[in-house]
């Protein structure tokens, strides 16, 4: 039998179960018509209770990981953005603790992870660490970009041409670098002034 108290007692300590000669404390309201103090089922183990904050933390690590490592990658292939670092710090020491708390209940005596569980996590571990790494690399990638032949460029907000990879979507490549527009070839598509350049542009 496991103690069930009722919503409007105090809260018992997580897992934390009555002794033998327990008595509720006269001054407590009476418990809702009906309600079992006694209900059926084991009380959880603190294996049980380790197992369960591993598997929260565990998940909430892989979910803020992925959150930055996405908005990085937006932002980068995009010219512009938020790129949310703190997501991917905090989600890998979130991961780093849930190893922590499952060798712990391992200590304890709990049982391994299943297989499939195992395998699930391994899954996880390594979407992150993929898309991990392709966001620092579109970041590096963008961080490096300059303005010069063979750039790529794409519309921005009204007038405005963003540098952007030439790996990600894209409007526009230059063709040449010049000093007065007048200097493009006639077949070019157009021109884009960028920090005192010009640069000569084709559709691609």
């Amino acid at each position: 039998m496991r103690y069930n108290p009722p919503p409007n007692w105090p809260a018992a300590p997580e897992g934390w179960q009555p002794p033998p000669d327990w008595q509720p404390d006269p001054s407590w309201p009476e418990p809702p018509p009906g309600w079992q103090l006694w209900v059926e089922g084991d009380a959880p183990s603190p294996q049980q209770d380790h197992r369960k904050g591993m598997l929260v933390t565990f998940w909430i690590g892989i979910a803020l990981f992925l959150a930055g490592a996405i908005s990085t990658i937006v932002a980068s292939g995009s010219g512009g953005g938020v790129v949310w670092w703190g997501g991917m710090i905090f989600g890998a020491v979130l991961l780093f603790r849930a190893g922590g708390i499952y060798r712990a209940s391992r200590g304890a005596g709990a049982p391994a992870l299943s297989k499939p569980g195992l395998g699930v996590a391994a899954v996880a571990v390594v979407a992150a660490l993929v898309v991990g790494g392709v966001a620092v690399a579109k970041y590096v990638e963008a961080e490096n970009l300059t303005a010069s032949v063979g750039s790529c460029w794409k519309s921005g907000d009204g007038d405005e041409t963003i540098l952007v990879p030439c790996s990600g979507s894209h409007e526009y490549r230059a063709t040449a670098v010049v000093t007065n527009e007048a200097e493009c070839p006639a077949t070019t598509y157009g021109s884009i002034a960028h920090e005192g350049k010009i640069l000569c542009v084709e559709e691609d």
